[in-house]
């Protein structure tokens, strides 16, 4: 039976292993660290119960380790599968682990659903064809790729920046609002979570939560 994939972590959790999605959880030595996982037959389906239970499961998991690595949901993998994705990539996992080692992340929403923006190109952008075409390609795909966030952000940003570790940002689309993702090491998520209440405060625009294992910042390992 195949198994499904909660978290890849750099050390064994520690006291009970706990419960998956349906079953108990399993620890499995992986390149560079451990997976969690679960023995199940098929991929859960995508709704409100199992995505909440996906999630608690990792956020459990994250209070006992000292870096995480979330999996996405729906990640269901036989043992030669994960092996082969992770082999030889212990560098690679080893940087993974150490950008998120205690730390927390802490996600910023601002108002409702907004627009989703056009995809620059031939008509939308930089002439197709023309001397820069290219160059002006990779510029804009690695601006959509880590987009900047707006000035509405500037003030928030600059009171919190001296307690952030790591900064994303992530345009609004049609249903979803536009959000901030801030990495916080834990030993300041108190001054941090302060700070951030009197900025909700002022700003009924606002709502922040967490603190949250760091979804935002993963690499995508399986």
């Amino acid at each position: 039976m195949p198994w499904y994939v909660f978290a890849l972590v750099d050390a064994a959790p520690s006291g009970a292993k706990g419960r998956g999605l349906s079953g108990p959880l399993a620890v499995r030595a992986v390149p560079g660290g451990f997976v969690v996982v679960e023995r199940r037959a098929d991929v859960p389906p995508a709704e409100f119960g199992s995505l909440k239970r996906h999630h608690d499961v990792v956020a459990q998991l994250a209070t006992r380790v000292p870096a995480i690595v979330p999996v996405r949901f729906g990640t269901l993998m036989d043992e030669d599968a994960i092996e082969e994705a992770l082999g030889e990539r212990d560098e690679e996992i080893a940087e993974a682990f150490a950008a998120v080692r205690d730390r927390v992340q802490f996600t910023w929403r601002r108002g409702g659903p907004g627009v989703p923006r056009r995809t620059a190109g031939p008509g939308n952008g930089a002439k197709a064809g023309g001397p820069n075409s290219g160059r002006d390609y990779l510029q804009r795909a690695a601006r959509a790729a880590k987009p900047a966030p707006p000035a509405a952000w500037r003030a928030l940003r600059a009171k919190l920046k001296p307690l952030i570790a790591e900064e994303r940002y992530q345009a609004a689309t049609g249903s979803v609002p536009e959000a901030l993702y801030h990495l916080v090491a834990r030993d300041r998520v108190a001054r941090y979570s302060t700070m951030a209440a009197a900025l909700r405060h002022a700003d009924a625009a606002l709502a922040f939560t967490g603190p949250w294992p760091p979804f935002a910042f993963a690499p995508e390992m399986l």
